[in-house]
């Protein structure tokens, strides 16, 4: 039997954990499309479908097992652990260094190990066998495919959309043993222009619902012209009939505001479903002098959408909810709430340097409250799609969001025989895992699946302002022109409200600025070009820019404030990443960022900092002589929760405490009591093991990362030769890890 996790913790699911013993005892359920985490400050929780954290109890193999795929395949000796897992960050044999410098990934791939890994999971089913089964992954690195007892479900290739398996025939009910294995393969390198992770590196959850329910990702929300006097929140929501006779169906909605208290439900009319077939129902919440979203007061509702067969309730799905009006001008630029605002915005790729790309969301919130503090108020998700729990804090924390597609379209940038120009024409296979394409009949290519998967999972979500089709694209306008029409068409249907820029590659030599692009996107975005992005902002009809990508050069920063029509930039990046540093060995990593890889700020931090009027910081005052080390923990409570971690800062001083950032002393960490490293790191960006329990020392300082393993009192010790040893203590808690909302952390 499963039994639902807590883990993804989160305020509504905690609410009802006592009462949510398996999946045949009505379970508090996550939000459907996203991981557990609540995506607002209501109490709401699905009550009809259930959705079961499926992180917990898998077991892992490195490398290829022949038959791995099989029912009775003999899988005692595999490792057991949770998902999200990143088995190329820790490597074969951990606490061992994955690093090598002939890895196929090359130094793109930051010299990390490739190849092939294989998840298994033994599960239960109590619930009726009428129900219908389905396995949601929010994202496998890469080229998954997914079995059950058996039989091949599905594959998917790109590493970074969510895709819905419907397992029903498949799995086996009333109590029986059913087997999900999951082959993952990176084989295929190099694969990408920097560090993409390999396994199941985001949530997987099981959703048991009616045969007549909401559809995958169905339901949409807009908030057209909310004022901070009224708005409306109209919903649309799509519900299928899977079951074997024509249903009578009605939607009915309740929306709760920030604090939890609920409105008068909205019911819509009837409409008879035949078998196999679906409708779609639409219906408006009034909203009088509602709390708006914004950057400085991110407030959510929350929209629980009940579908009615006959007079029973038989499936629900709820929906975060921001109530705010974002609109692009070619003379004004941006505005929020009918105020003027720019993106002062960073790139960010997505992995968490020590952890990789399986990030706990503690790790991901730490970074965002960082970056807040230093001015920024938007991340670009460079260059590939992010995962629900990033946007469900950029949501609650108050980022605007520049949602990205891809990095190459049908040509390779360099020859990256893995990455995504493999299959971005390449026919998709079915089932693809995710609803079908707007306007598509036949067979689609892989680009039109995923390009609507990520806006259908992601539409809702107040802090995405924008969709970006590619970066740096090297096809030809020729090929470009077409493809680009038909991404920018699907956005457009799936998703009216948002504009679509692209990130373009020297725009004026490409052809973009006189060319078709300059009116087939809605913003013209381009990457270190400002006068030709500015350029084609004054071309008729004119458009609003945006500086996709720039370096640090100060000046574009100056142009972005006085120019009216340019929406704002974003920089290079917002902190440090693994690979990209292809020659630079025993690096890893380049020099990019306005922090390093575990978040320590840079100059050019300072000067963004600076630069866009936030409090201003200063480095911590040095010293010369190292007489101790000193820790210090930036939370003193830690969960066991999976998504929880405390960073533990072990800082070389001399004996007034000032750090000696000359030292790269070799720390030693240990931990007495309910706790366990999760991870060694410092800002280094030379090749050194994330794992064990020994770390050099970057600049004077290095981290413990600690997860509790139970309830107490959890000592961190640190040792260096001959430096008096650090000491620190934890509170360890049993309790779910809840994210924070606004400039927190």
């Amino acid at each position: 039997m499963i039994a639902l996790s807590t883990k993804r913790g989160t305020a509504w699911q905690a609410l009802a954990a006592a009462a949510a013993l398996a999946l045949v005892i009505a379970p508090v359920s996550v939000l459907p499309g996203t991981t557990g985490t609540a995506a607002a400050s209501t109490s709401a929780a699905n009550r009809y479908r259930t959705v079961t954290d499926f992180d917990p109890g898998w077991l892992f193999n490195y490398g290829d097992a022949s038959g791995a795929n099989g029912a009775s395949y003999n899988d005692a000796a595999w490792r057991k652990l949770s998902v999200p897992h990143d088995w190329s960050i820790e490597g074969k044999s951990p606490p061992a260094s994955p690093f090598s410098q002939s890895a196929p990934s090359t130094g793109r791939g930051g010299y990390l190990p490739s190849g092939i890994g294989w998840y298994r999971k033994h599960f239960s089913l109590t619930v009726p066998a009428t129900r219908k089964v389905y396995l949601e992954f929010d994202g496998v690195m890469a080229n998954a495919s997914v079995y059950v007892n058996g039989t091949l479900i599905g594959t998917h290739p790109y590493g970074y959309t969510s895709f819905r398996y419907d397992i029903t025939a498949a799995a086996k009910f009333g109590g029986a043993d059913n087997v999900v294995a999951v082959k993952t393969d990176t084989s295929a390198q190099p694969a990408s222009r920097y560090y993409a992770g390999a396994g199941i590196y985001r949530d997987v959850r099981l959703i048991a619902t009616d045969p007549v329910h909401v559809d995958q990702w169905a339901t949409h929300v807009t908030t057209p012209n909310a004022t901070g006097s009224a708005a409306t929140v109209h919903a649309e929501t799509t519900v299928v009939n899977n079951g074997g006779a024509a249903a009578s169906v009605s939607v009915q909605g309740v929306l709760s505001d920030p604090g939890g208290a609920a409105m008068p439900a909205v019911t819509t009319a009837a409409k008879t479903i035949a078998a196999g077939a679906s409708a779609t129902f639409a219906y408006d919440v009034p909203v009088s002098n509602p709390k708006l979203w914004d950057l400085a007061n991110p407030n959510l509702y929350s929209l629980a959408t009940t579908v009615l067969a006959g007079d029973a309730a038989v499936d629900d799905d709820i929906t975060p909810v921001g109530i705010r009006t974002l609109t692009f001008a070619a003379s004004t630029g941006m505005s929020l709430n009918g105020k003027s605002v720019k993106f002062q915005g960073v790139a960010l790729h997505q992995d968490a340097h020590g952890l990789g790309m399986a990030a706990p969301q503690r790790a991901v919130q730490r970074r965002l409250a960082q970056l807040k503090a230093l001015g920024v108020n938007a991340i670009r998700t460079a260059h590939d799609p992010p995962s629900p729990v990033f946007l469900e804090l950029t949501d609650r924390m108050g980022f605007l969001v520049l949602d990205e597609f891809f990095d190459v379209w049908t040509q390779h940038k360099y020859a990256d025989v893995g990455d995504y120009a493999t299959y971005f024409n390449r026919t998709a296979s079915s089932p693809t895992g995710t609803p079908a394409v707007p306007g598509a009949t036949g067979s689609v290519p892989w680009y039109q699946v995923d390009a609507t998967s990520v806006v259908l999972r992601d539409r809702n979500h107040p802090s995405v302002a924008m969709w970006s089709t590619g970066n740096e694209i090297r096809d030809s306008l020729a090929t470009r022109t077409p493809l680009l029409t038909r991404m920018v068409s699907i956005a457009h249907a799936l998703d009216p409200g948002r504009p679509v820029t692209q990130a373009l590659f020297r725009p004026a030599d490409s052809g973009d600025v006189t060319g078709a692009t300059r009116t087939t996107v809605d913003v013209f975005g381009g990457n270190y070009r400002p006068d030709e992005v500015i350029r084609a902002m004054k071309m008729s009809p004119a458009r609003p820019g945006l500086f996709t990508e720039m370096g640090t050069d100060t000046s574009a920063w100056t142009t972005v404030k006085n120019t009216p029509g340019v929406t704002g930039l974003f920089v290079w990046t917002g902190a440090a990443y693994l690979g990209e540093a292809d020659g630079l060995w025993p690096r890893g990593e380049s020099d990019f960022g306005l922090l390093d890889g575990v978040g320590t700020v840079r100059p050019i931090g300072y000067s963004w900092q600076r630069a866009w009027g936030a409090p201003a910081t200063s480095p911590p005052p040095t010293g010369t002589t190292a007489s101790q080390v000193v820790l210090t923990p930036d939370h003193s409570t830690v969960s066991t929760d999976l998504d929880d971690v405390s960073y533990v800062k072990a800082t070389v001083a001399d004996s007034s405490g000032r750090v000696v950032t000359g030292s790269s002393a070799a720390i030693t960490f240990s931990i007495s009591g309910p706790g366990v490293l999760v991870a060694v790191d410092s800002g280094s960006p030379a090749q050194e093991t994330f794992r064990g329990s020994v770390r050099k020392a970057y600049q004077g300082a290095a981290y413990a990362l600690v997860r509790a393993t139970g309830a107490g009192t959890v000592t961190v010790t640190a040792s260096a030769g001959g430096l008096r040893l650090g000491t620190t203590t934890l509170t360890g808690t049993t309790a779910p890890f809840v994210p924070c909302s606004g400039s927190c952390d």
